[in-house]
């Protein structure tokens, strides 16, 4: 082949890559961002803040509770609504009183604010965080934990030890014995391990037993060789075996037992398929945070978001690369600016305005977190970046409080619970 042939292939070549380039992606603010980016400019107080839309919430509240239609009971999480205005308002909207608690300060917290509710704790505790979740309750309360709160227990070793501790408290202990219906998390694995703590059990006659909690997760995330409801009727019936084994000690099972399980990823299944559960335990469906973006939670719509203030924009240059600026960005105009937020490394992405990406080449920062994009985004220093937590969980602790939005209008504030 001749030399310009050649040259020609070659320059046609580079011509379709560079037609193959990135486009830029940036959009400005949607319509509801955008009315939240002026709100904030206004009435924002300049740092990171975490905003929970009410409409929102309320619409995955009513669509919970039409979907259990009265034949389950509601249990919710604390661990994904940690606010006790979030926990309070919820409460009322589904009426109910139980709450699932996994961590022994926040335990207490739901004592003080919540004295008619029924705390089951969520996963085993530590002896000595039991022991201290009695030293550190008031005696004022009206909250009696003699019959308000069930404590998980997953061992024979961990139920000899809360048999030892109601014994040096002096009182009795309500337990729920976690099962293994599949997860491979733990719990006993099997109806005759369920049988040897029960035995185990009659010679501890401080602890009362309550009933079982199993949980489910891994249903929704079944392989694809695994059709999801033949996963979940195994599962099911798993637990059926652990409720007939648990029958057998008619001189421990209780008349009513607690049947709990599911969560937020399940809890449809369990509402429209035949169920060996009494109750669900549900939280982050309520919030729909990213990582709950599945097929049986399609029709639940994302209400918490975290709002950063942009600190500055610049180039998008990297460090020991400024020479090549121009030509990077000319390749990749979604790389054109960088914009550095107050605050960051949450575990979140942001979603308005489109087009914003972390900068993977720079790295992550909890103090000035750093995106890149192109010009579409008409971003300023005066703006604000708006993010979707992958989860709720941890994240409402690490702010202070949560701003509330209604018919798209800051309307309140409600504190948090913190993470420790």
């Amino acid at each position: 082949m001749k030399r310009r042939h050649l040259l020609g292939l070659g320059a046609l070549g580079l011509l379709g890559g560079w037609a193959l380039r990135p486009t830029d992606r940036g959009r400005e603010h949607d319509t509801y961002f955008a009315e939240l980016n002026r709100q904030l400019q206004r009435d924002g107080e300049g740092i990171p803040t975490l905003l929970l839309d009410l409409d929102r919430l309320d619409a995955n509240a009513d669509l919970l509770a039409a979907r259990l239609g009265g034949h389950l009971q509601l249990r919710l999480v604390a661990k994904s609504l940690a606010s006790t205005g979030l926990l309070e308002y919820l409460a009322k909207r589904l009426q109910t009183q139980r709450f699932m608690v996994f961590h022994q300060p926040q335990l207490n917290r739901l004592a003080r604010s919540f004295p008619q509710a029924d705390l089951l704790l969520g996963k085993p505790m530590p002896v000595a965080a039991a022991l201290n979740f009695y030293r550190q309750l008031a005696h004022h309360l009206d909250f009696d934990p003699d019959r308000q709160v069930t404590w998980l227990i997953d061992s024979q070793q961990r139920l000899m030890q809360y048999g030892e501790l109601a014994k040096a408290l002096g009182r009795p202990l309500r337990i729920a014995l976690e099962i293994d219906v599949g997860l491979e998390r733990g719990g006993f694995a099997t109806p005759q391990a369920l049988a040897q703590a029960l035995v185990q059990l009659r010679q501890l006659p401080a602890l009362r037993l309550q009933g079982l909690m199993g949980y489910d997760a891994h249903v929704a995330h079944s392989p694809p060789w695994q059709n999801q409801l033949r996963a979940f009727s195994e599962t099911d019936e798993r637990y059926r075996l652990f409720i007939s084994s648990a029958q057998g000690f008619s001189d421990l099972w209780p008349a009513k037992p607690l049947l709990n399980g599911a969560g937020s990823l399940t809890y449809l299944l369990h509402s429209q398929q035949e169920t060996s559960l009494n109750e669900v335990a549900v939280g982050s469906a309520l919030l729909k945070p990213a990582e709950f973006d599945t097929p049986l939670l399609k029709e639940h719509q994302p209400a918490l978001w975290i709002a950063s203030p942009i600190l500055k924009v610049v180039d998008g240059a990297l460090p020991y690369l400024q020479p090549l600026q121009p030509l990077i960005s000319a390749w990749n105009p979604n790389r054109e600016n960088a914009y550095y937020l107050y605050g960051g490394r949450w575990p979140a992405q942001p979603v308005s305005p489109a087009g914003l990406d972390y900068d993977e080449l720079y790295g992550r920062s909890a103090n000035q977190e750093r995106l890149v994009g192109g010009r579409g985004t008409r971003l300023t220093s005066n703006d604000w970046v708006f993010l979707r937590p992958a989860i709720s969980e941890g994240v409402l602790g690490d702010f202070s409080e949560i701003r509330l939005l209604r018919r798209g209008q800051l309307v309140g504030r409600w504190s948090t619970i913190g993470n420790s």
